[in-house]
């Protein structure tokens, strides 16, 4: 690109020079011109002749004034063009520092959408890493405990003991309830064995044990060609939508809705989660939750667009669109 300014300037000042021998062959030109017709027809005797018929009113002193106001148009001409010309000065040297900022902008959004990529895998990372401990600490001492519980169950024979231990297997079962669901919500299905498609189906399918109401679902994916990044930030859009409408919405009915679409240059995926409720108020940030704001710079680390909004007649409309190039 500055290569490109670089070989627009002689140009430029070819063209500025170019004008300027114009404008001096007119004007040298029309000097000539005017010398010879005022020759052929005598125009100073004859300018004698008609300023003589109003020596009254000092007709012949006029050729003066206009000397000096042409002199004076001169000056100010002068006077003008300099000060275009300090403008100019001033007006390259603003643009070339809103440039220099410019590229600073950039630098510094390229940089912000680094991060957040490198937040969300770190994010990623300390989910699988719980999961894992979850899943391997926490679940299979959970699982010897209720083992071990059933086997003193069957052969105690006090009586006093037995309700107590049909409490502690009550509380384990309890816990190994919420290590599932834990889990489930900290590790999604792996997106590379069942796709986004799949593991969308599954994470509905668990979310309506929590929810009442009913829900329309359309996925229109291919995801042979959806990079893993993109399925991913789709995948925890639509997981923490689908958290809030529980928490907060009190809806009746839920419309979930994928599309893949190609505009000019790359192909891009949306998500649309509607529902019914009671809405939310979009001017108060801090009612968007650090939920919603995770997954907004997530999407826009990826160059998509976030975008919440009231329903009509009633509800929340979120919207996830992301671009993304396709898997070959």
């Amino acid at each position: 690109m500055e290569g490109l300014q670089l070989q627009k300037h002689p140009s430029t000042n070819s063209l500025r020079k170019q004008s300027i021998k114009r404008d001096v062959v007119w004007i040298t030109l029309s000097s000539f011109i005017t010398y010879l017709v005022a020759s052929y027809f005598d125009l100073a005797e004859r300018y004698i002749d008609w300023t003589a018929l109003g020596e009254l009113y000092q007709l012949d002193e006029i050729i003066f004034v206009l000397l000096v106001f042409c002199a004076g148009l001169i000056w100010f001409s002068s006077r003008r063009i300099s000060e275009l010309s300090l403008s100019l000065k001033h007006n390259l040297a603003m643009q070339a520092e809103l440039s220099q900022n410019n590229k600073k902008i950039r630098q510094l959004l390229n940089d912000k959408q680094s991060l957040v990529q490198r937040i969300a895998l770190v994010r990623e990372s300390e989910r699988d890493h719980l999961a894992f401990e979850l899943h391997d600490v926490f679940g299979q001492h959970l699982a010897a405990m209720d083992a071990n519980l059933t086997v003193a169950l069957n052969q105690t024979n006090n009586t006093a003991l037995k309700p107590i231990l049909e409490s502690v297997m009550d509380s384990t079962t309890v816990l190994r309830s919420i290590t599932r669901n834990k889990l489930r919500h900290l590790k999604p299905p792996s997106l590379d064995s069942i796709g986004l498609k799949g593991a969308v189906r599954e994470l509905v399918s668990e979310w309506k044990q929590s929810f009442s109401g009913t829900e329309n679902i359309s996925l229109d994916i291919n995801d042979n060609e959806i990079p893993k990044p993109v399925a991913l930030t789709m995948y925890r859009g639509l997981q923490e939508g689908l958290t809030n409408i529980t928490r907060h919405a009190d809806a009746e009915q839920v419309f979930i809705h994928f599309h893949q679409f190609r505009e000019p240059g790359n192909a891009c995926i949306q998500l649309k989660l509607e529902d019914d409720g009671q809405g939310i108020n979009t001017n108060i940030e801090s009612q968007q939750g650090l939920g919603l704001i995770s997954i907004r710079e997530r999407c826009e680390a990826l160059d998509g667009e976030f975008y919440i909004a009231a329903r009509q007649p009633q509800g929340t409309c979120l919207t996830i669109t992301i671009p993304y190039d396709p898997i070959v």
